[in-house]
């Protein structure tokens, strides 16, 4: 194979690419920074109290702080005190704050035991005076709860002695007007009585209940006419017939003749009424 004359070596034809000198600080000269900035301004002869040399006096020799006199007098006194302290306080070693320590909580542990019977015999007197304070307090109470419970109780106990007496099986109303109550209950003749006074007004009326073999009828002609005459009403109350004049009523009830007299005062029907009904 022949060569070309106009042949050119590969070397020759091909020339190597040239780094990029762009962005390389290598070739681009960074920018200076300039710090000292002046800016000429033109004093005016007015203004004197800003002089550079009387500054640059006072920044080189700064003014000297006065103490007051008494102020070092006291810090005198005080260092005085210190160092006299220091002196004054001998050191204690470890073995003697450990003994006097020890002896501290000696001395106050015979002072407890001395001091414990007195405390105990105290403890115990009070303990023995709360108990009969106590003892006392339920004893009232107790007293109390007997004469009111005997006090509550003391009509029907009165009644039922005399309904023992008299044979008589009476009873004693659960309703009582108002301001009303029993003063006396008396037996005689195999009758009952019944006596209730008013506390405030001295009113008075009397129940009288015996044993008997009436019916309404038979009430009516034996107690009620001769008594009330013509001026009486008829009431008829839960399965009763009363018959109610001026001063006092009557009814029969289960074997028993109920007579209301009215000594004193008066009542009104519907106490009447509520009387009978509760017997």
């Amino acid at each position: 194979m022949q060569k070309s004359e106009n042949e050119v070596p590969v070397t020759r034809v091909h020339r190597r690419p040239k780094t990029s000198t762009t962005l390389n600080r290598k070739y681009v000269r960074r920018p200076s920074r300039s710090t000292d900035v002046t800016v000429p301004i033109k004093k005016s002869r007015k203004v004197t109290h800003f002089n550079t040399q009387q500054i640059q006096t006072e920044e080189k020799a700064p003014e000297q702080v006065m103490v007051h006199p008494m102020q070092a007098a006291a810090n005198k006194r005080m260092r005085e005190e210190k160092q006299e302290v220091q002196v004054s306080t001998p050191k204690v070693s470890a073995k003697e704050l450990k003994d006097r320590a020890i002896k501290k909580a000696l001395a106050a542990a015979s002072v407890t035991e001395e001091e414990q019977p007195k405390m105990k015999s105290k403890a115990k007197m009070q303990f023995g005076f709360g108990r009969l304070v106590l003892a006392m307090s339920c004893a009232a109470v107790v007293v109390f709860a007997i004469v009111y419970f005997v006090n509550l109780n003391m009509p029907d106990i009165s009644l039922k002695v005399a309904a023992m007496q008299t044979g008589i099986s009476a009873s004693y109303p659960s309703y009582v007007p108002r301001d009303y109550s029993v003063s006396s209950i008396t037996s005689e003749n195999g009758k009952i009585t019944l006596n209730f006074k008013n506390s405030k007004t001295d009113e008075a009326f009397s129940l009288v209940e015996e044993s008997s073999s009436w019916d309404s009828n038979a009430l009516m002609r034996n107690y009620v006419q001769p008594e009330y005459k013509d001026n009486y009403s008829i009431v008829r109350e839960q399965g009763l017939t009363l018959y109610i004049g001026d001063q006092g009523a009557a009814w029969v009830n289960g074997g028993i003749v109920y007579k209301l007299n009215i000594s004193s005062g008066s009542l009104t029907n519907k106490q009447i009424r509520s009387i009978a009904v509760s017997l």
